[in-house]
């Protein structure tokens, strides 16, 4: 017989579930399974549970842990030791596991419950926008059990959260209470909606980015040079890839054309990417190699500490600059619109770049500023663009001055891009968004940590380029840009990449 009456006895890893509910089984107990995330436990929780707990002998509860929560910015409120031990304290939960899953079918395929409980909020699988209350039916069932769902007083935690709890500051408070003041939760995601229905093809470098983490070890004795111990590496596919994700995440078909050495095209995250409908067409680069950018990492504080290239930044030659420009013309009439992410590695030409700037599509651009090409990676080279995304260090290079006023940096990219919108981030200061009218909109930003910027400007512009082409109020524009800004800084690189459904979510959960 296993005890479960402590608080530390109801708490056990999820390494462990597989072996430890096969041996209550073999005491012919009925087990039961919650999950989500119970960041505020209140009413309708622990009714939830105590219903759950009638009708089983053993009730276990597994808790989403922190890296996969998609709430909006600062969620959890409460990390996944505290929501743990909460309900462990609950006298109905008899075991509490962490499952370190984004869903929880992986623990349910390893308890396999006779009851899965859920509440009669989500009774209806249609509305659930992720798939994932379907994929979690079907776990359940493959294993003989049922879903059953509890018709208890419902409480939203994310609700209570913003109500009591408040995460962000008045400024953003205000600016949030604004938006739902002039809009409706479905009218602002019916933009998402229209969006998906887009067809859009993007332009770049592709980059593939790796993450080693290193331990500092200190000074060589012998030389000033500093040494670290290397640790494990992990790579993901980045640059205009990322951009291609991020846009069939969110629905939509999408082309992507770039320069690959073809030795790399059979890379897991360009197969990954692939296999998810994501046509790229490959312009072979070769001998130049595919763009790496290595980043050398803390293991213990995640703060990057050395960053290595591996490119050829040189023009293409003339015939893979006549091949590039075809790949684009045979492309450009099926899609509704183009994103154009040059990040200054040598595979976009002023001849490309006159071509692309006298298309009739929507154009939206983003020209980046690194370490590779700083100075050198100038938006004066492209006109009649449609929309443009810059950050304040980008902005400064433009006009070669530290300080200035934004309205006249805006004045002078009119009148050399003929853009006629203009967003411009400014970090913790939030975003300003210049539409057509000659005015502007600013929006505080949302983020309340921020663990990594790589792939963040690529994730916003994506989303905002999208809504400003089918002519998306500037509200609308900002608050996308700035919820996609704060969770794509949440973790590593192009780690993940946007989901309709999880962004619908993460909407909801900011505005209730």
């Amino acid at each position: 017989m296993i005890e479960s009456n402590s608080v530390d006895n109801k708490l056990i890893r999820f390494e462990t579930i597989e072996i430890y509910f096969e041996l209550i089984r073999q005491q012919k107990k009925t087990i039961g399974l919650c999950h989500g995330v119970f960041d505020l436990l209140h009413p309708g929780h622990l009714r939830h549970l105590a219903t759950a707990k009638k009708k089983v002998d053993v009730l276990v509860v597994s808790i989403t842990a922190d890296q996969f929560v998609n709430k909006g910015p600062g969620r959890p409120a409460f990390n996944q030791d505290l929501r743990a031990e909460s309900l462990a304290n609950i006298t109905s939960v008899d075991f509490v596991v962490i499952c370190p899953y984004p869903t929880a079918v992986e623990t349910i395929h390893a308890i396999k419950p006779d009851f899965y409980f859920k509440g009669n909020d989500y009774s209806n699988e249609k509305s659930d926008t992720t798939g994932n209350i379907s994929l979690e039916r079907q776990a359940v069932e493959t294993h003989g059990g049922c879903v059953l769902h509890t018709d208890e007083i419902v409480f939203s935690s994310s609700e209570l959260i913003n109500k009591f709890l408040p995460i962000h500051s008045q400024e953003v408070n205000a600016w949030i209470n604004e938006l739902r003041s002039k809009f409706s939760i479905n009218e602002i995601l019916d933009w998402l909606e229209k969006i998906s229905r887009l067809k859009v093809l993007v332009i770049g470098e592709s980059i593939i980015d790796t993450y080693t983490e290193c331990e500092a070890l200190g000074k060589s004795s012998k030389d000033p040079i500093l040494c670290f111990n290397r640790g494990q590496s992990k790579s993901f596919a980045g640059g205009v890839l990322a951009i291609g994700a991020h846009c069939n995440g969110l629905g939509l078909d999408t082309t992507v054309i770039t320069g690959i050495n073809l030795k790399d095209k059979n890379l897991s995250g360009i197969k990954n990417l692939m296999s998810k409908g994501v046509k790229i067409k490959m312009l072979d680069i070769a001998p130049f190699p595919t763009i790496r950018k290595e980043r050398f990492i803390d293991s213990k504080t995640s703060t990057r500490v050395l960053e290595l290239y591996e490119m050829n930044d040189s023009p293409l030659p003339n015939n893979l600059e006549n091949d590039f420009n075809e790949l684009i013309t045979d492309n450009l009439k099926h899609v509704d619109l183009l994103i154009i992410a040059d990040y200054g590695h040598g595979l976009i030409s002023d001849k490309t770049i006159h071509f692309i700037s006298n298309t009739s599509k929507f154009k939206a651009l983003n020209v980046q500023t690194n370490a590779g090409n700083r100075g050198f990676n100038s938006l004066n080279r492209y006109s009649n663009i449609d929309f443009v995304t810059l950050n304040g260090g980008e902005a400064q290079l433009e006009m070669r001055r530290k300080h200035f006023d934004l309205k006249q940096l805006v004045k002078v990219l009119k009148e050399k891009t003929h853009a006629s919108n203009i967003l411009i981030t400014r970090g913790n200061e939030g975003l300003i968004l210049y539409p057509s009218q000659n005015s502007f909109y600013e929006a505080p930003a949302l983020a309340p940590y921020v663990k990594d910027l790589v792939g963040a400007g690529d994730a916003l512009l994506s989303v905002t380029s999208l809504l400003v082409s089918i002519g998306a109020p500037s509200e609308i524009v900002a608050f996308y840009g700035n919820v996609v800004g704060a969770w794509a800084v949440s973790f590593l690189g192009n780690e993940k990449s946007l989901n309709k459904g999880e962004l619908e979510r993460n909407i909801r959960s900011i505005l209730k």
